[in-house]
């Protein structure tokens, strides 16, 4: 009987121990002020370490090296002129220091147009008055109804050319060039005809000149 009770005392004291144990174990584990003070009081020592600080990383922002890739575009334009011949077209064989740019307006009064090669070229209906003409060529040209008043056409050869309606009033026609015109009802008012070349009675019949007994008069 006394043996039983001392074995159940020794077990009791054995698991009481034993929750010591455990018990200052997990003291011992815990950082705190208050059980480090406890333990010391029992002769154990302990130390605890300082809580290591909070380290913040700071992430930089990702850089993005953008590139710009800027494609120049050259656009070339291609002009492209055309020239149309006109009845107006300015002689290309035009003497340098004339006004053949006259043409294009029909307005050539007072041009300077001596040797111009005026051959061939539909030029009816423009104003050649008090113009100087000098060598220039008219045959086979068409100036049906232009005028030559008061115009210098010494040696001008006007061959072939349509003279039709055409003005010639006053104009200078010393060696002037008729052969196979056709002026039908030119005005030669103040022209001394008897200084033109080439003509004949056919071609002078058609042409409108008005006298009088006293003078030549123009309409």
């Amino acid at each position: 009987m006394l043996k039983n009770k001392v074995v159940s005392i020794s077990i009791l004291v054995l698991v009481v121990v034993i929750a010591l144990v455990v018990m200052v174990a997990r003291l011992y584990k815990a950082d705190n002020s208050t059980v480090v003070s406890a333990l010391s009081k029992i002769g154990i020592s302990k130390t605890i370490e300082p809580l290591a600080p909070d380290t913040t990383i700071a992430l930089e922002p990702a850089t993005t090296d953008s590139t710009t890739n800027t494609i120049s575009e050259t656009s070339t334009t291609t002009t492209t002129s055309t020239t149309s011949t006109t009845s107006t077209t300015v002689p290309p064989t035009a003497a340098a220091g004339n006004d053949a740019s006259c043409i294009r307006l029909a307005q050539c009064q007072f041009a300077s147009l001596n040797e111009v090669d005026f051959s061939r070229l539909q030029l009816g209906s423009i104003d050649f008055s008090a113009a100087t003409l000098i060598y220039s060529n008219f045959s086979s040209a068409n100036l049906a109804s232009s005028q030559f008043i008061r115009a210098d056409l010494r040696r001008v050869n006007f061959s072939g050319a349509d003279l039709s309606g055409v003005d010639f009033t006053a104009a200078v026609m010393t060696d002037t060039n008729l052969e196979g015109a056709n002026l039908t009802g030119a005005i030669f008012c103040d022209v001394d005809l008897t200084t033109v070349t080439g003509t004949n009675e056919a071609q002078m019949a058609k042409i409108k000149k008005f006298k009088s007994k006293v003078n030549t008069f123009c309409p």
